[in-house]
C-alpha cells in the first residue's frame, strides 16, 4: 500500500520520517528511531486502499481515553477506546455507505468538509480526527461528551458555536468551522462619509451682508474668493455630522462605531453581515455662517474706521445734543452678528 502524502501545517494528514544519525537535518547526531519503530504521536488508517497518518495534537496523550457513549450510559457491556483507536474507527465505517453518507453529512453541516457528497478521504479523515480529539479534550477537562455526540451537536449550529478548543486548522480540516461550511463573515467594515457642503452663493451672500454693515461696502472679488476657501477650510476641519453605525455578525452581536463630519443617510447590507448607518446632520447652517462672515469683516482694519465714522461718531454728536435732539439718526448701529 502507498502513502497519500497531505502538505500543510498543524498536524492532519501526511508523512511523518524521523531523523537519522546520518541525516543532514540531526546537526546534533542523535539517534533516530529504530527503522520499523511507528511514531507514537500519528495514527496510520488505511481508507480505499490507501494509507494516510494522523498526528495527534501536541495537547494531548495518544492514550487519552475518549468518552463513548456506551460507557457515559453506564452500560455494563461498554469499552473504553483512546485517541488513537477511536480516531482509527473510520477504517471500519469508511467502507459502509449508508454510515459514511450520515457521517459526511453531519461533517459538512459542523462546517469540517467542504462538501456533502465527495469529499476527499484525507478531508473526512481530517475532519474525523479533529472531532475524536476535541471529544477528548473535553473528557479530559471533565467535560464527557462521545464524538459521535458531539458531532451531532455541531451539525445544528457549526464548529465554532460548540465551544470547541480545537479548531479546523488543529488538524488540518479544511472546512471554515461555520454551519453548512458557509463563508467567514467579512472583517473589514467600509463606511461612506457624507460631507455636507454650504453652496457657494449662501457663503457669497452671507458676506456680503456683513461687509455692507460693517464696512459700508460689497466684497471684492479677492475678498470673496478667500472667504470661500476660508469656509470650505471649516467645513473640512470641523466636527459637522456624526456617524453612527451598527454591524451585526451572523450571531447577532451588534458593534457601534463612531465618525465625525458626515451628513445623509446609508444602509448596506451584506451576507451574511448586516451594517446599518445612520448619519445626523449637524451642519454650520445660516446663524453659524452669518457669525463667520462677521468675524472675517470685524478683522478686516477698515473696520474699525468705518464704524468711528459711522456709528461712533454719530452716538457722539448725539450725547452732546440736548435731550430733544433725540430726534436725529444715530447712523447704522452696524454691529457683528
Amino acid at each position: 500500500m502507498s502513502e497519500q502524502p497531505v502538505s500543510g501545517t498543524g498536524g492532519g494528514v501526511g508523512n511523518y520520517s524521523l531523523a537519522t544519525p546520518a541525516d543532514p537535518g540531526n546537526p546534533n547526531n542523535n539517534a533516530g528511531a529504530p527503522t520499523g519503530v511507528q511514531d507514537p504521536r500519528t495514527v496510520t488508517v488505511t481508507v480505499n486502499g490507501r494509507t494516510y497518518k494522523v498526528e495527534i495534537v501536541s495537547s494531548l496523550d495518544p492514550s487519552q481515553v475518549v468518552s463513548s457513549r456506551d460507557i457515559l450510559a453506564e452500560r455494563d457491556d461498554a469499552t473504553s477506546a483512546n485517541v488513537v483507536s477511536k480516531i482509527a474507527e473510520i477504517q471500519d465505517w469508511y467502507g459502509n455507505a449508508t454510515k459514511r453518507a450520515q457521517i459526511i453529512q453531519q461533517l459538512y453541516a459542523a462546517g469540517l468538509v467542504t462538501s456533502k457528497k465527495a469529499p476527499s478521504a484525507a478531508e473526512v479523515i481530517n475532519a474525523w480526527s479533529l472531532v475524536v480529539q476535541e471529544a477528548a479534550t473535553q473528557s479530559n477537562a471533565g467535560k464527557f461528551i462521545s464524538p459521535e455526540d458531539l458531532l451531532a451537536k455541531a451539525a445544528k449550529s457549526g464548529w465554532n458555536s460548540v465551544g470547541a478548543t480545537l479548531t479546523p486548522d488543529s488538524t488540518g480540516a479544511v472546512g471554515t468551522g461555520n454551519l453548512n461550511n458557509a463563508a467567514d463573515a467579512s472583517t473589514t467594515t467600509s463606511q461612506t462619509i457624507y460631507k455636507s457642503y454650504l453652496d457657494p452663493a449662501s457663503i457669497m451672500g452671507a458676506q456680503a451682508d456683513a461687509w455692507f454693515r460693517l464696512l459700508g461696502r460689497n466684497p471684492t472679488t479677492a475678498e470673496y474668493n478667500a472667504f470661500l476657501n476660508s469656509v470650505l477650510g471649516y467645513q473640512d476641519a470641523s466636527n459637522t455630522g456624526k456617524f453612527e453605525s451598527q454591524t451585526k455578525d451572523p450571531s447577532n452581536v451588534a458593534t457601534g462605531a463612531n465618525a465625525g463630519q458626515s451628513a445623509g443617510m446609508q444602509d448596506a447590507m451584506t451576507d451574511p453581515t448586516t451594517q446599518t448607518s445612520i448619519v445626523s446632520q449637524r451642519g454650520i447652517g445660516t446663524r453659524g455662517l452669518e457669525f463667520l462672515a462677521g468675524q472675517a469683516a470685524m478683522a478686516n482694519p477698515e473696520e474699525g474706521a468705518y464704524q468711528a465714522a459711522t456709528t461712533y461718531f454719530n452716538a457722539f454728536i448725539k450725547a452732546l445734543s440736548g435731550p430733544a435732539a433725540g430726534m436725529s439718526a444715530s447712523g447704522p448701529t452696524n454691529t457683528a452678528p
